[in-house]
């Protein structure tokens, strides 16, 4: 990468559109102005209807300019964006009309690469720009959202600020022997280090949280075969994914569908009939959906409402589901019921309900919605969670204060305390920001999308 190059893309999606958009960022923008739409000193942040004309003298669209100067663009550089009727064409003539302007693509991720080394904003929250993008779903918006506003740099600040005053405290006894750390200092030392390292193993545990949350909550339909969970699985999903018959064992494996339920991105998964079977396929069926309980934050157990609860099921999955979020539908009740609630799994959500009525699935998609809301109680405006790069260095950080507080009760050399001290600091420094890991940068910056 070459930083002082400018560079160009479009910045929107390729294809036939209303509108495009095309970014140029760096120190040619005002001699494009000049030559392009005849603009010696353009107006920053003022939208301009011009000609595009070509090196050759063509007019190739009518635009709407938007000049930004150094220091109030998003790269921090000189910024021109160029706003052109969505044709493919256009764009491609604009485009190499400013590669013989002496403008580069960008490549990926290159604008907020450049917004960082400026200073625009931190990794922590360049990392947030992509996670913006890629979100799919609300909640992941929301976070992402907040966290590009700075929220996980203003928590790491707080907590490197307090390793710092640590830090300082013993280069004193280092640099002034009479302030050498004694015995009794032991203890207040070991009380500032306690809620820092608090601080750092929640932002650590969140980890698995956003992981859960980016790759879809999974929710299984479980229950004995010819309940009706594939004609459920239908339902909810408004579609005939899933083939239903009176015959039972139709299910064989289990299909599944991405779904947004209450801001969440789920999988919800149908799944074999659970029961003893002499079929070597039914068998291996069978134990995918055992499986596919492990991985689920929610099960929904469906039942036979006109049948005896099934025993021996429930105490096939008995293990698999106890630390799970249960939610039974009894379905058929447009039957004579038979099956009885006090054997169900304790704080288990019931819903009945019947297949053949309109409208059945609201009252389970609402139920699931309450689940979801009660078992991922995030608070986008005060929880932070991290990715897993992040995660990685804070783990490093936390052991260099373990470290600490083991060299603190052993009486070590201050200066070997120090170091461990100033080891943590380097480890949230490279959530924050480092701009002299090149190779970081770019490892990072490659996975977001041409254009931002």
């Amino acid at each position: 990468m070459r930083e002082g190059d400018t560079i160009v893309s479009l910045a929107t999606i390729a294809g036939e559109s209303a509108l495009g958009v095309i970014r140029v960022s760096g120190k040619l923008c005002k001699t494009l102005c000049k030559d392009i739409f005849n603009i010696t000193t353009p107006t920053p942040r003022t939208a301009t209807v011009r000609n595009y004309l070509s090196i050759k003298g063509k007019t190739v669209d009518q635009v709407l300019l938007t000049f930004f100067e150094n220091g109030k663009s998003y790269t921090g550089e000189q910024t021109l964006e160029l706003t052109f009727h969505g044709n493919p064409l256009i764009a491609n003539q604009i485009l190499d009309d400013l590669i013989k302007r002496k403008c580069r693509l960008a490549e990926p991720g290159e604008y907020t690469k450049r917004a960082f080394l400026n200073g625009k904003i931190d990794l922590s929250q360049a990392e947030a720009v992509a996670e913006l993008i890629s979100a799919s779903s609300e909640i992941e918006i929301e976070i992402a959202n907040h966290q590009l506003r700075g929220s996980l740099s203003k928590r790491l600040h707080v907590i490197q600020s307090g390793i710092i005053n640590l830090q300082a405290q013993f280069e004193a006894s280092i640099d002034f022997p009479e302030d050498e750390i004694k015995e009794k200092n032991v203890g207040e030392i070991l009380t500032i280090v306690k809620p820092l390292k608090s601080a750092i193993t929640q932002l650590i545990n969140s980890t698995n949280i956003k992981s859960t949350l980016s790759q879809g909550i999974k929710i299984s339909l479980i229950g004995p075969p010819n309940v009706g969970k594939s004609t459920l699985f239908n339902n909810l999903v408004h579609e005939n994914r899933a083939l239903v018959s009176k015959d039972s064992g139709t299910t064989r494996d289990y299909l599944s569908k991405e779904l947004n339920i209450g801001g969440y991105k789920v999988e919800l998964f149908d799944t074999a009939g659970i029961h003893k079977t002499t079929s070597e396929v039914e068998q291996l069926g069978i134990q995918n959906s055992i499986r596919l309980i492990d991985d689920s934050a929610i099960v929904l157990l469906v039942f036979d409402s006109s049948l005896p609860y099934p025993t021996e099921f429930y105490n096939s999955i008995r293990k698999e589901i106890k630390s799970k979020a249960i939610i039974v539908v009894e379905n058929k009740n447009d039957l004579k019921r038979e099956i009885s609630s006090s054997d169900y799994p304790r704080n288990s959500k019931v819903i009945t309900t019947s297949m053949i009525e309109d409208g059945c699935s609201e009252n389970i998609i609402s139920e699931i919605e309450k689940v979801l809301s009660d078992q991922f109680k995030i608070n986008p405006s005060s929880d932070i969670l991290v990715n897993k790069r992040q995660s990685n260095h804070l783990v490093d950080a936390l052991a260099h204060l373990d470290e600490v507080v083991s060299l603190i009760s052993s009486s070590i050399n201050e200066e070997i305390i120090l170091q461990e001290l100033k080891l943590s600091i380097e480890c949230i420094n490279s959530i924050i920001g480092r701009t002299d890991n090149e190779d970081m940068l770019d490892q990072l910056f490659q996975n977001f999308c041409i254009g931002k």
